[in-house]
């Protein structure tokens, strides 16, 4: 009953997001995100932005690859599994849809406003929906609520898969829709990927 407590406050509070986000994403301008944080912007949450992102790339499923690892080798295989099902997935998603960076959309606007934050790459092209950095720690910390199904630890991968999407549009590099729509695939795909995983262990259990 508490592991599926604990598991029940992530899926509660992503729901709870993924609404807010959606709504928000049909409010005024696509950028207006973007452009509010741009207000915002101070060094601390600079340099925190600058790093959290790390965590929707391999240094996030590095780490907490290792943390499954220490609690179980099978389930810490299902942490690379999602790692290169995101980024399938996240690779044809983008050409599909071929929508425009915010930086393109900015300089159509005339925008004199800060781009840059620290020494961060601001990127161009038209591969900015849905977001890979927000997928991947969607996913990411899907998996990892199910695995270690605590409460206090499903609130911490809310915690951290919400500020890495912030991160993407405080980095100029996506839109509260891209990010939004990049955590609902990450959530799918990480619920699914551990779905049949423990549908294998069950079929065929193993030993740690």
């Amino acid at each position: 009953f508490y592991g599926v407590k604990g598991f029940r406050t992530f899926i509660t509070g992503a729901v709870v997001l993924i609404i807010a986000g959606v709504i928000g994403s049909f409010i005024g301008d696509k950028a207006h995100l973007l452009f509010f944080l741009t207000e915002w912007r101070n060094s601390p949450l600079d340099y925190y932005f600058y790093y959290i992102t790390l965590l929707g790339e391999p240094h996030g499923f590095i780490m907490f690859g290792i943390l499954l690892w220490t609690i179980s080798w099978k389930r810490m295989l299902t942490v690379p599994i999602a790692g290169g099902i995101v980024t399938l997935v996240s690779f044809i998603l983008k050409q599909l849809f071929q929508s425009e960076r915010p930086v393109l959309y900015l300089e159509k606007m005339g925008w004199d406003g800060p781009l840059s934050v620290l020494d961060y790459h601001i990127v161009t092209g038209h591969t900015s929906f849905p977001s890979g950095h927000s997928m991947a720690a969607w996913a990411l910390f899907t998996l990892m609520a199910a695995h270690i199904r605590k409460p206090w630890f499903s609130i911490l991968c809310l915690f951290l898969a919400t500020s890495v999407s912030i991160s993407r549009v405080y980095l100029v590099v996506h839109f509260l829709r891209d990010v939004v729509a990049g955590a609902m695939v990450g959530i799918a795909l990480g619920y699914g990927i551990y779905f049949y995983y423990k549908k294998l262990v069950e079929r065929k259990p193993l030993k740690d």
